[in-house]
């Protein structure tokens, strides 16, 4: 993910020049310097320290990184826009913790304030039918010319309105000074349809402004896409 920009016209479109923005599960600082770089003034926040650790070991400028839950968000003063990036709120188990979420948010905007979000919705063609498992593979080439096999493998609990997901990863490097090591971790991912976000979003007090199926910007279509980029404003 270090590289990857695709999302970055979604919220320049939308953002006002020299925005005060809030970033929630900014990770490494991915999305967060690149909107820094071209003037917008970001508190970026995530609940892991060695993240926050990487990306305040990089150009910081215009930005203040933060430790802290999203759930629990209390800062002072409000925000122009709440960026939510790279289907965040997944990670949120619930309808009712994205309720909750929702609602600190809506407190820390500025009246008109946009939030911006990416999130996943369930629809039939987003997955296999309950129980059904799906796997996928992909090669990495890493700078030392070594390999990373990563191995995706889901499937979706209807009563829960989630996916079960595990990734595994291989790293080979290259030549014999640094040994094998595979990898692997498990995430439970909220799997929401489209009208069950658009009712958790009214309910909070926003106004849905503009919605897209990809980064291209084209129009979102509910039967189809399960990307959605979305931008609300305070109601």
């Amino acid at each position: 993910m270090a590289d990857f920009t695709f999302d970055l016209p979604f919220y320049l479109s939308t953002l006002a020049p020299e925005s005060e923005i809030l970033e929630l599960g900014c990770g490494s600082g991915r999305l967060t310097r690149a909107l820094a770089t071209r003037g917008h003034r970001i508190t970026g926040i995530d609940n892991s320290a060695e993240m926050l650790d990487r990306a305040a070991s990089q150009d910081t400028r215009n930005i203040s990184y933060i430790c802290m839950d999203m759930n629990e968000i209390l800062l002072p003063g409000r925000f122009n826009a709440v960026i939510v990036p790279y289907n965040t709120f997944t990670l949120l188990e619930s309808p009712a913790t994205v309720a909750r979420c929702l609602k600190r948010i809506r407190g820390h905007l500025k009246e008109g304030g946009r939030l911006l979000l990416q999130i996943f919705t369930a629809n039939p063609a987003s997955f296999p039918s309950t129980g059904a498992r799906t796997f996928q593979f992909q090669i990495f080439t890493t700078a030392d010319g070594g390999k990373i096999i990563k191995e995706t493998l889901k499937h979706y609990r209807e009563e829960e309105q989630v996916i079960m997901l595990n990734e595994r990863y291989r790293v080979r490097p290259a030549g014999s000074l640094r040994k094998n090591e595979d990898l692997a971790h498990s995430m439970r991912l909220l799997a929401l349809p489209y009208s069950q976000w658009a009712e958790l979003l009214i309910e909070a007090g926003f106004t849905i402004v503009s919605e897209y199926g990809d980064y291209d910007l084209s129009s979102f279509v509910q039967s189809r896409d399960s990307r959605l980029l979305l931008a609300a404003r305070t109601a």
